[in-house]
């Protein structure tokens, strides 16, 4: 993996939150230090009902994809993914979302100076978001939707796993339960990145195909690096953020135009974006 992958990233997540605005999993199947770990499977996966595009050798991307995406963007869901690229260079992600609710956070950190914070909340009234770049802080107010925020932050989240799932090989280990609670536990047991060493990580799906937790460890050239992502059925609501008030008072100064506060010139992420109309709460 390019020492560039980082700079890209943070962009095409920026743009994919334009308008919009981002855990620990289980602990990892223990696998051998080097880039070809092997991972021994149990008995139990002989009568085992893959979903489609998945086997004891494959991962089917494209079913992880569509099944993932739907998870995300229509179930009440609680997901915490990070990646790590190399020591203080990093991505954050944190997304609640229910049927009336939606918040998404992204961090990104380059390794050198230019910082970026991004959270977006999202309700029947109105999309708010708050972002911080370089120091400079900023509100947007506008009409929202939360089925739109949740569609873009699945977009972002489903990129975590991609790296996972075309960077990573893996090989069925392990199926338990049934039902809804069915799970099939991949190990890894190689990397598609050169000189790869100390591989460790773990996908697990659910009988429908949709990602419930991954993990990926590496180093290359003496560097760390780090993928990771899990999702878990939220039975709490989702509550507005402490920036809310803020976030409010910026808008009703605007006088019905999208209120910002201090963006740096050039911002890729409010660059040619139109005026919105705030909707006052209550």
């Amino acid at each position: 993996m390019s020492r560039n992958v980082l700079p890209a990233v943070a962009v095409a997540a920026l743009l994919v939150l334009a308008g919009c605005g981002g855990g620990p999993g289980e602990p990892s199947q223990a696998t051998s230090a080097g880039p070809t770990p092997t991972a021994t499977p149990d008995g139990n996966l002989s009568e085992v009902r893959f979903p489609e595009g998945f086997s004891r050798s494959a991962v089917g991307t494209e079913t992880a994809r569509t099944r993932s995406l739907s998870l995300l963007r229509t179930e009440s869901v609680s997901v915490v993914a990070l990646e790590r690229f190399r020591p203080g260079a990093y991505a954050d992600y944190r997304y609640d979302a229910n049927a009336t609710r939606a918040r998404f956070r992204f961090d990104v950190h380059n390794g050198y100076a230019d910082v970026t914070e991004n959270d977006v909340y999202a309700d029947a009234d109105a999309r708010h978001t708050r972002r911080l770049r370089n120091g400079r802080l900023s509100f947007d107010t506008a009409n929202g939707s939360v089925a739109e925020t949740r569609r873009r932050a699945a977009v972002s989240l489903w990129a975590v796993l991609s790296r996972i799932l075309t960077v990573g090989e893996f090989r069925a280990v392990r199926a338990s339960g049934d039902g809804d609670g069915r799970r099939i536990r991949y190990a890894v047991v190689g990397v598609a990145a050169r000189d790869a060493t100390d591989v460790r990580g773990y996908v697990i799906v659910d009988g429908d195909g949709a990602v419930r937790a991954a993990r990926l460890l590496y180093s290359q050239e003496g560097e760390p690096k780090r993928f990771q992502y899990t999702v878990n059925r939220r039975s709490e609501g989702v509550s507005p953020p402490a920036w809310l008030p803020a976030a409010d008072a910026t808008a009703d100064a605007g006088a019905g135009v999208a209120a910002r506060v201090g963006p740096p010139d050039g911002d890729p992420a409010t660059v040619g974006e139109p005026a919105a109309t705030p909707r006052r709460r209550g």
